[in-house]
C-alpha cells in the first residue's frame, strides 16, 4: 500500500492542479457551504427548520462539491468515480483554479493542501 500511494503522489508531482484527497486535513470548503446557498435556496430550509435551519443543512444536506472529482486506479489512469476500478485507488480533486485558492485564502475551514 505504500508503493501505491508514493505512485499517487508521484502522479500529483507531475499533475499539481488535482489534489490527492489524503493531503487534504479538511475538505469542507470543496462543498457548498451555507453562505453560499442561494437565497431561494436558504429560505426554503429556514421555512422548514426555522431557526435550525443552518444546523439542518449543516447535519443532512446535500452537498454539492464545487471542484471536479475522479479517481486515479493502481495502473495511474484517471477516471470518473462512476467507473470507479478495482485495487487500491485514490480520489482526486482538481483544485488549481481561482475559486479554490480565494476558498483557501479566506479560511474556510482549516485546510492544508500538500
Amino acid at each position: 500500500m505504500k508503493q501505491q500511494l508514493e505512485k499517487y503522489r508521484n502522479w500529483q508531482k507531475e499533475n499539481p492542479e488535482w489534489e490527492l484527497i489524503c493531503d487534504m486535513t479538511d475538505i469542507d470548503c470543496l462543498y457548498i457551504q451555507w453562505h453560499e446557498l442561494p437565497r431561494a435556496e436558504r429560505m426554503s430550509w429556514v421555512g422548514t427548520y426555522r431557526h435550525a435551519a443552518k444546523d439542518a443543512f449543516e447535519e443532512f444536506g446535500i452537498k454539492e462539491c464545487k471542484f471536479p472529482c475522479m479517481v486515479i486506479g493502481p495502473d495511474l489512469i484517471i477516471r470518473e468515480i462512476k467507473d470507479w476500478p478495482e485495487g487500491f485507488c485514490m480520489t482526486v480533486f482538481k483544485t488549481a483554479n481561482q475559486s479554490f485558492n480565494s476558498d483557501a485564502e479566506k479560511g474556510a475551514g482549516d485546510l492544508h493542501v500538500r
